[in-house]
């Protein structure tokens, strides 16, 4: 049997009509499900004892959702494969997968993560996190009247460009400390994607051992509002004296004021710094 797994706040809440499309489609194979909302899943042990009968997991989610599971079951040994069918939003894990579509296999991608530390807090993560403007839209999507998709992260960011100022950091590389009097936004990536398709590092791999961080800065207002749309192509890199990638396995980001943090879509406010590792 297959237990499915459903996060019911994903996708807007329509996320329902998604689990019964598969439901429909394993019963044509004839193969048995049982669906379990995942917000309900407290003790992740308790409930692997409890369905150990399952043949796998299948996570209807997206990028949130994922970042959740990743969490819960790090260090938890796990028989069973786990699947994924895209239900999200932004998707830019599913994005970044050679296989887009129908049930994807994720189990040997949610673990061996990278590691986000800040105020008294450690997370994992699965597609990057960033100080700076990029948190500040974050913060803005997930707070926004609006149904959350792409058109939506792109309409936040614009309001962004207005309100956001660029602020002094450090950004601490191999011991190597690189300090920008005008920091738009530091993004450590785990993989190419973010905002829902921006391909921000187009370089990066969830593949390799190594994260990329994108550092914008000293561009104006102005010539940033230009540059925004081509980051959805991965072209932004050309403009050498704005944008500048560097690719580590540590990094430590010290801000002199308060930003929002966003991991993986989820934001939270008044971090001034953040180390990461992988």
């Amino acid at each position: 049997m297959d237990v499915i797994l459903y996060n019911p706040l994903s996708r807007n809440g329509n996320n329902k009509r998604i689990v019964n499309k598969l439901v429909k489609k394993l019963n044509k194979k004839n193969i048995e499900s049982e669906v379990i909302d995942l917000t309900k899943v407290d003790n992740v042990t308790d409930f692997l004892e409890k369905h150990e009968y399952a043949k796998r997991f299948i996570i209807i989610g997206g990028d949130g959702t994922l970042n959740v599971l990743a969490n819960k079951i790090y260090n938890i040994d796990i028989k069973q494969d786990i699947y994924l069918f895209k239900a999200g939003t932004g998707n830019d894990f599913i994005r970044s997968l050679s296989k887009k579509k129908g049930l994807v296999n994720i189990k040997e991608y949610l673990f061996n993560l990278p590691k986000v530390k800040f105020l008294d807090q450690e997370k994992y993560f699965l597609n990057g996190v960033g100080l700076g403007l990029d948190g500040l839209v974050v913060h803005k999507v997930n707070n926004s009247k609006y149904k959350n998709n792409k058109f939506n992260y792109f309409r936040h960011a614009l309001a962004g460009f207005k309100e956001f100022k660029p602020l002094e950091a450090d950004i601490i590389i191999n011991g190597e400390v690189i300090n920008e009097k005008k920091t738009w936004l530091v993004s450590i990536m785990n993989d190419k994607y973010f905002g829902g398709g921006m391909k921000i590092a187009p370089k990066a791999s969830r593949n390799e051992a190594m994260l990329d961080v994108v550092i914008v800065k000293k561009v104006s207002k102005f010539l940033l509002f230009l540059i925004f749309p081509i980051i959805y192509l991965g072209l932004h890199p050309i403009f050498k004296r704005y944008v500048k990638i560097i690719k580590t396995t540590e990094v430590k980001i010290k801000f002199n004021k308060d930003q929002y943090l966003q991991i993986d879509g989820e934001d939270f406010p008044q971090v001034k710094e953040v180390e990461v590792k992988i």
